[in-house]
C-alpha cells in the first residue's frame, strides 16, 4: 500500500504537467484568457523550473521530518491550487496558482525514490524503481487523452476539475493508509539538512548521471511541445485523436522503464562486486534508440509520409526515455542510500531545466528548419549522452570515494 500510494501522488505530476495533458487544449486556454501563444509556453516552462526546485525543498524537509509529512503537505498544496486553477479567469493569476500547482506535484519525484529506498534492498531497487515510475509514465499516456476529451466535449476547465478530484482522493489513501517509513535517529542542523540538495548538484557524478535521462527529458519535450501543431494541420488532427497520438510515446516509455529496472538489477547481481556502476551499463540501449527515434520521427513528418512511420519514431523515443530514466535514478539512490531524496531532488533540478528551456525554442527552430532537421540536431546534440553514461562507468567510483558531499 505505501508503494502504491507512493505512485499514485508521482502519478499526479505527469497527468497535470501542461504539455501532456493540456496541450490539446491550448488554444482554448489561450483564447479564455485572453493571451498569447508566448505566454503559454512561458508558463509551461515556468512550470517546468518550479518541478525543478521545490522538489529541492521537499527532500530535505522528508529528511528532516519524515516522508508521510511531505506527502500529505504537498498532494493538499496541489489539490488546493488546481480548484483555483479551474476557476482562474486572469493570466496572472493562472500563473500564479500554475506555480504553487508544479510545487505540490512536484514532492513525489524526489520524496517517491527515498520510499524506495527505505522499502528495498540494493539488489530489488531496479525493478521496484521502474513500477515506481510507472505513475510518471502512465499519466502522460492518460494525460493526452483524458485532455483532448474533455476540452473536445466539455471545455479545458474540467481538465483542472478532473485533476482536483484524483488529487482529493489521492490526498484521502494518504491520510489514511500511508504510513512513515523514513527513520531518523538524530536531527542535525537545519541549515546543512536544506543545503545538501545544493550540494549534490555540484558533484560530477550525481551531474554526469543525471544529464542522460535530462537531455532526454528536454528533447521529448520539445517533440511532445511540437506534436500537435504537425497533427492538426499535416494531418487534420482534432483534438481528442491528437491526444490519442500519445499513446505511441507513452507505451514505450512504459516498456523501457519496467525492462531497464529489471535489466539494472539482473546486470548488478551478476556482477555484485562491480558497485552501482554496474547499473550504468542498462542505460546503452536508450542512448543508442533514442536518437534513432528522434530521427524517424523527424523525417516522416517533415515529408508527411505515413502516419505509421511518425509514430514508430514516437515509440523508439518513449521506449529510449524509459531504458534511460530507471538505471540512472536508481544509480544515484544506491550510490547515495542515505539521501535519496536529496540527491534525486538535484537530478531533477537538471532535468527540469531541460525540460523548461526546450519549448522556449522550439517553435522558432521548427520554423527556421523544419521538423527534420531540427530533430536531426537533436539525435547529434544526444551523443553527449553517451560520453556522459561511459564517464560515469569508467571513474564514477572514484569520484564517489574522493568527493564525497559532507552528510
Amino acid at each position: 500500500m505505501t508503494t502504491l500510494c507512493a505512485e499514485e501522488k508521482s502519478e499526479l505530476k505527469p497527468l497535470d504537467t501542461a504539455p501532456h495533458n493540456k496541450v490539446p487544449a491550448i488554444y482554448q486556454v489561450r483564447k479564455s484568457l485572453g493571451t498569447s501563444s508566448t505566454v503559454i509556453n512561458i508558463t509551461i516552462s515556468l512550470y517546468l523550473f518550479t518541478l525543478g526546485i521545490a522538489p529541492m525543498v521537499w527532500a530535505a524537509l522528508s529528511e528532516r521530518y519524515g516522508r508521510r509529512f511531505v506527502y500529505i503537505g504537498a498532494t493538499f498544496v496541489y489539490t488546493g491550487s488546481t480548484i483555483g486553477c479551474g476557476w482562474m479567469k486572469h493570466i496572472s493569476g493562472f500563473i500564479v496558482l500554475r506555480v504553487l500547482q508544479a510545487t505540490g506535484a512536484s514532492a513525489a519525484q524526489a520524496v517517491g525514490a527515498g520510499t524506495i529506498t527505505d522499502l528495498f534492498e540494493t539488489h530489488e531497487r531496479g525493478n521496484a524503481m521502474g513500477l515506481f515510475f510507472l505513475g510518471p509514465l502512465i499519466g502522460p499516456v492518460v494525460g493526452p487523452i483524458a485532455g483532448g476529451y474533455l476540452s473536445e466535449y466539455f471545455g479545458w476547465r474540467y481538465i483542472f476539475w478532473t485533476l482536483a478530484g484524483l488529487g482529493g482522493l489521492v490526498l484521502l489513501l494518504m491520510i489514511f493508509f500511508l504510513p512513515e517509513t523514513s527513520i531518523k535517529t538524530q536531527q542535525e542542523d537545519i541549515i546543512h539538512t536544506f543545503m545538501r540538495p545544493f550540494q549534490f548538484c555540484a558533484q560530477p557524478v550525481v551531474i554526469l548521471a543525471s544529464l542522460p535521462y535530462a537531455m532526454a527529458y528536454g528533447f521529448m519535450y520539445f517533440i511532445i511541445a511540437s506534436l500537435p501543431h504537425l497533427l492538426k494541420y499535416g494531418y487534420g488532427y482534432t483534438n481528442s485523436q491528437v491526444g490519442l497520438a500519445y499513446l505511441a510515446n507513452g507505451a514505450g516509455n512504459v516498456l523501457g522503464a519496467v525492462i531497464s529496472g529489471r535489466y539494472a538489477d539482473w546486470l548488478l547481481a551478476r556482477h555484485p562486486t562491480g558497485g552501482p556502476e554496474r547499473r550504468i551499463s542498462a542505460i546503452w540501449i536508450g542512448i543508442i534508440l533514442f536518437p534513432v527515434g528522434e530521427l524517424i520521427y523527424g523525417w516522416c513528418f517533415q515529408f508527411q509520409t505515413s502516419i505509421v512511420g511518425g509514430f514508430v519514431g514516437l515509440f523508439l523515443l518513449g521506449f529510449g526515455v524509459g531504458m534511460i530514466q530507471t538505471p540512472g535514478n536508481t544509480y544515484l539512490v544506491d550510490a547515495y542510500p542515505g539521501f535519496s531524496a536529496s540527491v534525486m531532488s538535484a537530478a531533477n533540478l537538471l532535468r527540469c531545466i531541460w525540460g523548461g528551456c526546450t519549448p522556449l525554442f522550439a517553435p522558432a527552430l521548427l520554423q527556421a528548419i523544419g521538423n527534420g532537421w531540427s530533430m536531426t540536431i537533436l539525435a547529434t546534440a544526444s551523443i553527449a549522452q553517451g560520453v556522459c553514461a561511459y564517464l560515469v562507468q569508467r571513474y564514477g567510483e572514484a569520484w564517489r570515494k574522493s568527493l564525497s558531499v559532507d552528510v
